[in-house]
Formats: structure tokens, C-alpha cells, sequence
């Protein structure tokens, strides 16, 4: 085996289903580097994939083409025999093969199959792929493990603490606040033993929310002794991180808190004037942007508390004028917006911001110019969430959200500077979700994003073509449709489930990366074809005797309803498929 020449090794492996070339890569070092082909898994990708062009191959691709390949094969064998014999051999499958290659229709056959290659093949010029880790990713078993459970005592009692949003400090690292106003580390190193156990913890009552006060005279007002929850304000994107300057950042009703990662201790606090609805990311030595419910804020850490006057500007226009929409400030660092309320924020390059929320455009501003509007893109969806992804004339703008009841994937092409307002966006608003889409992501050549039904889908960049989906709350994997009835009454409902992904986070770059999945109390790692560890999941470890108290019940009374009330609204959803609009 190791004297055949390399292609017609891989000839022989493109018969070979995935499964079985993983088991030809553990043969030798040789059969490790050939089955390791790139181009190869690319190949498998697109065969397995749900593209339309692969599935109508694979239901009419006629005989003749895998007869094609076996003459093929059986020539290159032959010549391999006569250059190894030293002589010239000219049988008849030789020139069968030949002549059957050199047909008309065999010729035209393999330029359809490279143009739907080229057609599928979602990498963009100069992207370098792995088509290994990306097959893994797209079929691998999934599995997730809950991270391990913080627990504190809260007035008087022992439960367990409530994850408040989450950020990845690196790779390796997952740091989040909790509800008694702590910030915990978590180990999210899959190589680790300690893999989703806490590493780091600073002590209570660290974060302030007490309106109008600097969190250290608040921590002095509030013995440690006496701990209350924090309360909390729906916020997805509470938590920002500086790796430059070594900071955190936290939004906590109004108030913006700033810790210290080495010392983990407040270092700043600023309050605004309305609650902050999103934070964006943090890159020193680009200022960190604020959105509070009716305005943006461009926060510079760099520059003092007392330096800084749009809360106190506003405040002042909000007592003379009735009609918030309306006001207007001369502070260059605060855009106040027309309606409320934004809910993501995306620095793209230096000097751009884009905003998107609960208003039906996605609003662009420019650094250098602001708070002037640089352009916009006008959706007409509520949208969750935004990001970019690669494009082969630039990047391009993902959204999701909601349309008329139903979840939006939407798609726009963005040209340097600004976005260009004649060229038209790509919005799927018939499949991609029932129920509004919460969470987006960036995972490899795929876009994740979750709903409000609990489910996890990865679709093409086209943002239409389906790669799986998976439900959090049942953990089975779910690649065949979704049912179009419910199977389950409203009164059969579970009170385990009910999860939704709030917010997700691919931990790297890598086509197979692990997933961290937010349902808004605690964290989950997803990751793909690994083993799930007994000791790293579910762990509550440090709570002692009455954890299961009054936390638990309210949280398994809360999932129970909101699982109910879902059940109602897909139930009602149905009748109203049926015709029977008035009654209902």
C-alpha cells in the first residue's frame, strides 16, 4: 500500500464515507497525511451538506459518473504497474477510460460539478480554511456541559447565584457577574482538568448598583455581612473587557461600573442619566460606546469623571422638554436617538459604530464626526444582535431579530466607508425561526444564532441554507425538520425546561471551536465531538445544606410558566393556520 502513487489513494478514499477515512487516518503516518487532504474534506463538506446543488446531485447523479471514476481508477492503477514493470501497457480499460473521460457529456458533467463546488464552497479569496475541522463541526456529536454553579448566601440564606452575562478574558478564560455583585472566573480550557470549574472569585457587593453613588461608599454603606441580590435589568450585553489595559467593565442599571482584573476591585464608577441597555467591546485605545435607552454615549476611560458632563446635559434638557425625541445636546461625546432602545453595538474598524435594537434601522456613526448619523440601513425588523462576517468585496453585516412575530436573518454588504444605500441586503424571514432570534454569532464559514424556542441553528453565510440545529432543553440533535404541530399540551409542559440561549460566544476562531452558551442564570460549554466530563458539569459544589430552597423553586415555578405560556402561544399559532382567526 505504501508504493501507491498518493492519487490514487485519495481516489480510493473519495468511495469511502467520513466515517471510514477517519479510520483510514489512523493506519500510518502516510494514510495520516494523505486523508488529511483539504481539498478532500472540502469535497465531503459539500456532498453531506444540505446545499440544493449537493442534494439534487445525490438524488440524480446517473451511474455513468461513478463508472467514470472506477475507469479511472483502474487506468491510474495500470500505469502505475507499467512504470513499476518498466513497461508500456495500453489495455482496454484503459482506452475505455480514456474515451469515457474525453465524452462531451462526461466533460460537461464535471464542470457542473466544479461550478456548484465553486457555487457552495462558502470561504471568501484568501480565506484559509481547515475543511477537517469544519466537517467536524457541521456533523460531530454535540455535547453540552453547565458549567459549575456558583452559590452564596443571600439574605440570610444559602442558594445559588445567578450568572448576569458572561465575556471571554481569553481562550482559556470565561468571567462573568453574579447576582450578589461578585465576578467570577470559570476555566473554559478544554485540555484543562479543571475544565468548567471556577477559578477565581472576588468578594461580594464588589459591583455597584445603588443609583447616585461611588461603588466604594456604597460598599462601605453595606456590610459584607448582609448581602442582597442585585437586581437585574434584562441586559445582554453587560460585560465588556479590555485585555489592554487590563479593565472589565459592567453595567449595572445606570450605573457603569469599572474593575480592576488584577486586583478585582472597582476602580471608577459613572453613573447615566437612563439605564444602559448594551455595552460595546472594549480595545484600548478605541473608547469604549455606552447605550443607555434613549442615547448613545462615547465613554473614554481615560478621562476623569469630573472631566466628563453629558449625564448632567441631559438631565438638564430632560426637565424643560416633555418630548425626549426632541431634545438636543451640544455635548460631542452623547447622540441622542429618535426611538428606544438599542440592544447591540458593533465597532467595525477604527472610527465606525454600528447600532441596531429595537427601532426598524441599523444606524452607522463615524467617530471622527460624531454624533451626526454617517448612515443608515433600514431593516424594519427589531433586531437582537449584529456582527460581520467576511465577503469577498469587503464584510458583511449579520442581524438578527424579529419580523411580524417570526425570527429574521438578515444580511447587508458593507463598503468601505459607509454602508452603500443602493445595494440590496439578503433577509430570510420564512425559515430561518419560528419565534424571535435572540443570539448571533460568527462560527467558522457558518453563522449560528438561537431563538426563543430554545433552539440553536447553523446556516450557510447565504444566511438560508440550513447546517444543523440543535435544542438545548431536549439535547438531542435535530437535523430533520421541525414539526409544524406541537406534540405537547399546555399542561405537559416539564419544569427542567424551558432554556433559551440568550447570548452565544464562539471561544476562538477555529472552524470547530467550543460555544459558550448564556441562558441568562447560568453558562453552558457546547463543544463537538468530545465526551462530556461527570465531574465538570453540573457541579454546585460550596452551597451545603438548603440550596434547594426558595432559589430553586421560583426558578423551576418561572421555567414551568414561561415553557406554558410558549406551549399556548404555538398552540394559538396553530389555530390560527387553521382559519380560525376570529375566534381566537
Amino acid at each position: 500500500m505504501n508504493q501507491l502513487p498518493a492519487e490514487i489513494i485519495l481516489n480510493i478514499a473519495n468511495y469511502l464515507p467520513a466515517q471510514c477515512i477517519t479510520r483510514l487516518n489512523l493506519v500510518s503516518r502516510h494514510f495520516h497525511d494523505l486523508t488529511g487532504d483539504n481539498e478532500l474534506w472540502r469535497r465531503l463538506c459539500f456532498d453531506d451538506s444540505h446545499c440544493p446543488a449537493a442534494r439534487a446531485r445525490g438524488l440524480t447523479a446517473p451511474k455513468r459518473i461513478r463508472d467514470r471514476r472506477v475507469l479511472e481508477l483502474q487506468r491510474a492503477v495500470a500505469s502505475s504497474n507499467a512504470n513499476l514493470n518498466g513497461t508500456d501497457l495500453n489495455d482496454t480499460a484503459n482506452s475505455d477510460a480514456g474515451s469515457f473521460s474525453g465524452s462531451t457529456e462526461n466533460r460537461t458533467r464535471l464542470t457542473s460539478l466544479s461550478e456548484d463546488l465553486r457555487g457552495w464552497d462558502p470561504a471568501v479569496s484568501g480565506e484559509k480554511v481547515d475543511w477537517y475541522l469544519e466537517y467536524i463541526a457541521r456533523h460531530a456529536p454535540l455535547s453540552l456541559e453547565w458549567l459549575q454553579q456558583p452559590g452564596g448566601k443571600l439574605n440570610g440564606r444559602k442558594e445559588r447565584l445567578e450568572v448576569r452575562g458572561m465575556s471571554l478574558l481569553d481562550e482559556k478564560t470565561l468571567l462573568a457577574p453574579l447576582d450578589d455583585g461578585s465576578v467570577c472566573f470559570w476555566d473554559i480550557d478544554p485540555d484543562s482538568t479543571s475544565l468548567g470549574k471556577i477559578t477565581a472569585r472576588s468578594r461580594p457587593g464588589v459591583l455597584s448598583f445603588d443609583n447616585g453613588k461611588h461603588g466604594c461608599e456604597w460598599q462601605k454603606s453595606y456590610p459584607s455581612s448582609s448581602k442582597i441580590r442585585m437586581p437585574s435589568s434584562g441586559v445582554i450585553e453587560s460585560v465588556s473587557i479590555d485585555n489592554n489595559r487590563n479593565k472589565a467593565y459592567f453595567a449595572v442599571q445606570s450605573g457603569l461600573n469599572e474593575i480592576d482584573l488584577e486586583t478585582l476591585q472597582i476602580t471608577a464608577y459613572d453613573r447615566f442619566p437612563l439605564p444602559i441597555s448594551v455595552l460595546s467591546g472594549a480595545t484600548d485605545p478605541t473608547p469604549l460606546t455606552v447605550g443607555t435607552t434613549q442615547a448613545i454615549h462615547i465613554h473614554d476611560p481615560r478621562i476623569g469623571q469630573n472631566s466628563r458632563t453629558p449625564a448632567t446635559n441631559i438631565q438638564q434638557h430632560t426637565q424643560k422638554h416633555s418630548d425626549f425625541h426632541r431634545i438636543h445636546t451640544n455635548d460631542p461625546d452623547t447622540a441622542i436617538l429618535s426611538q428606544p432602545l438599542p440592544l447591540s453595538i458593533l465597532h467595525r474598524e477604527p472610527e465606525m459604530i454600528h447600532i441596531a435594537g429595537r427601532f426598524p434601522s441599523v444606524l452607522t456613526y463615524d467617530r471622527r464626526f460624531f454624533p451626526q448619523v454617517a448612515s443608515t440601513i433600514h431593516s424594519g425588523a427589531r433586531l437582537s444582535c449584529i456582527t460581520t462576517i467576511p465577503s469577498n468585496t469587503g464584510s458583511t453585516l449579520a442581524a438578527a431579530g424579529e419580523y411580524n412575530g417570526k425570527g429574521s436573518l438578515e444580511l447587508y454588504p458593507l463598503y468601505s466607508p459607509y454602508y452603500r444605500p443602493g445595494a440590496e441586503g439578503t433577509r430570510n424571514r420564512t425559515s430561518a425561526s419560528k419565534s424571535k432570534c435572540l443570539s448571533l454569532t460568527a462560527h467558522g464559514t457558518r453563522l449560528l444564532f438561537s431563538d426563543s424556542d430554545g433552539m440553536l441553528k447553523w446556516v450557510e453565510r447565504d444566511g438560508s441554507t440550513i447546517v444543523r440545529r440543535w435544542n438545548i432543553n431536549t439535547y438531542s440533535t435535530a437535523d430533520a425538520p421541525e414539526p409544524a404541530v406541537p406534540m405537547d399540551g399546555i399542561f405537559n409542559a416539564e419544569i427542567n425546561e424551558g432554556d433559551v440561549a440568550r447570548k452565544l460566544l464562539s471561544v476562538n476562531e477555529k472552524a470547530n471551536s467550543d460555544v459558550l452558551v448564556w441562558t441568562g442564570e447560568r453558562v453552558g460549554l457546547l463543544s463537538f465531538g468530545r465526551k462530556a466530563r461527570a465531574e465538570s458539569g453540573m457541579d454546585f459544589g460550596g452551597q451545603g445544606e438548603g440550596s434547594e430552597a426558595v432559589g430553586d423553586e421560583e426558578r423551576d415555578y418561572g421555567r414551568m410558566m414561561r415553557h406554558a405560556l410558549e406551549r399556548q402561544a404555538d398552540e394559538v399559532r396553530f389555530v390560527r393556520g387553521l382559519g380560525m382567526r376570529r375566534g381566537v
